[in-house]
């Protein structure tokens, strides 16, 4: 949920700020930045900025999968 609530939140924008990733904390971006659904640089006055990329465009707009035990 928290993955994909943050990359929506970014889907159309160019670099932000950590902030703008909530409610993805210090795990989930780095889950994210492994997974390469987001990427990083560093902005002015040295703090990090994130966007998303292109594997993490594809990743939103997958169906989640949901369970046999579900339906």
């Amino acid at each position: 949920y928290r993955e994909r609530a943050a990359l929506q939140s970014i889907k159309y924008r160019n670099w932000v700020p950590q902030t703008a990733l909530h409610p993805a904390g210090e795990g989930t971006i780095a889950s994210m930045l492994r997974k390469g659904w987001i990427e990083q640089q560093l902005g002015p006055g040295g703090a990090l900025q994130f966007r998303i990329t292109e594997v993490g465009k594809v990743a939103i707009a997958a169906k989640i999968p949901t369970s046999p035990s579900a339906r």
